[in-house]
């Protein structure tokens, strides 16, 4: 069975490759907002949609990359 998937927005894919290109990116949804010329509260949706996906995740209002499998420091 196929199922259709959910259409990502330029500005979900613009994050997306922010954080793909920085890996040790941490921002907050104002920063976010401001690096795509929207609202705060659209800065949010996107930056929470993307921690549902399970790429990004969320620590005091900060927003990093999910990275699994990093390695530890010896």
């Amino acid at each position: 069975m196929i199922s259709v998937a959910e259409a990502i927005d330029a500005d979900t894919l613009r994050i997306r490759h922010e954080f793909l290109t920085l890996p040790d990116l941490r921002t907050s949804p104002d920063a976010c907002a401001q690096l795509l010329n929207v609202s705060p509260a659209r800065a949010a949706r996107i930056l929470d949609s993307l921690v549902r996906d399970g790429f990004l995740e969320c620590g005091e209002q900060r927003y990093a990359r999910r990275l699994t499998g990093r390695p530890t420091d010896v």
